[in-house]
């Protein structure tokens, strides 16, 4: 059958694509592309057309731009199933208005910290809660802190870890280390998770790499709980914290008895070459003599590899 005549139909992964390009293409022209974007977050619905415009805004960092933030947050919060299903354009938005924020994106702020969603066996606005707390930082630093201490054990931070993650960085950064320290001295266990949760690793392994102006004397405590682990990310995160702490020399022994132990032959490299980029005489002493002994090839090879640079 013919089909002159008739109106040819847009795919709309064409439709996506032309309005994407057209944002793109207005780079040389900052006024123009922002005019752009304002027009594409206050009429489409297309999640990839709204994360680029809105990336474009928040780069302007416009405080006149706000009342468009609001209100597409507005309208995603009317139907977050239809509108937003899986928290991703909150998120680009919370994020736009991080460089800008203000009293006025407290309510906002305050409503994305508390949001939750479920799809199928997933939440899904983890993101929004880690946007949300990042710019709550910039604004009510205290605030932020409680805020990052109940992300800690929120037994619906996401498989990738966030917001806990970003509740790490933030207590790390301000120095509030007693969260941190509680969080790791007593890890959830397999009990406290979503079955699809469990053995999630990289929030212990960030909360340990970030303790390392924790004082000398509670660090044993913290060998004891993880030094036998046989998570890699664990460990990684341990072995960050001995060798960036003040007082690494102290924990020779418990070092050089995973280096000659472990058969984690990747963790046995990164841990052979920070030692070096730690620059302790006693440590970088130690892995000589190591190298001296060794018999086995591949730790002779990844011994002297490290110490190319000392």
């Amino acid at each position: 059958m013919s089909t002159r005549g008739s109106k040819a139909k847009r795919s709309p992964f064409a439709s996506t694509k032309a309005q994407i390009d057209a944002l793109q293409a207005l780079a040389g022209d900052p006024d123009a592309q922002t005019e752009l974007a304002v027009s594409y977050v206050q009429k489409s619905k297309d999640l990839e057309v709204l994360r680029p415009a809105l990336a474009v805004i928040g780069a302007q960092a416009d405080p006149a731009l706000r009342p468009v933030l609001h209100e597409k947050y507005a309208w995603c919060e009317q139907a977050p199933e239809r509108h937003d299903s899986g928290g991703f354009v909150r998120a680009a938005i919370i994020r736009a208005l991080q460089p800008i924020v203000h009293y006025d994106d407290l309510p906002i702020l305050q409503r994305a910290l508390l949001s939750y969603q479920t799809v199928g066996l997933y939440e899904v606005c983890a993101e929004v809660r880690a946007a949300a707390l990042n710019a709550l930082a910039d604004l009510e630093p205290e605030l932020a802190t409680y805020y990052a201490a109940r992300f800690l054990r929120d037994p619906l931070n996401s498989n990738s870890g966030e917001p806990a993650l970003s509740a790490v960085r933030l207590l790390a950064n301000q120095q509030q280390l007693a969260p941190l320290f509680g969080y790791v001295a007593f890890p959830p266990t397999s009990g406290d998770l979503p079955d699809w949760r469990t053995g999630i690793a990289e929030i212990t392994s960030e909360a340990l790499r970030n303790l390392v102006d924790l004082p000398a004397s509670l660090v044993p405590l913290l060998i004891k709980e993880y030094v036998k682990s046989e998570d890699e990310q664990i460990l990684l995160g341990l072995f960050d914290l001995l060798l960036a702490h003040p007082a690494r020399a102290k924990w020779r022994g418990v070092i050089e008895e995973f280096l000659r132990s472990t058969r984690m032959m990747d963790l046995y490299a990164l841990v052979a070459t920070q030692i070096v980029v730690s620059r302790d005489d006693t440590l970088i002493g130690m892995l000589r003599e190591m190298a001296a002994e060794a018999s086995d090839r591949t730790r002779y090879e990844l011994l002297q590899h490290a110490l190319e640079h000392a």
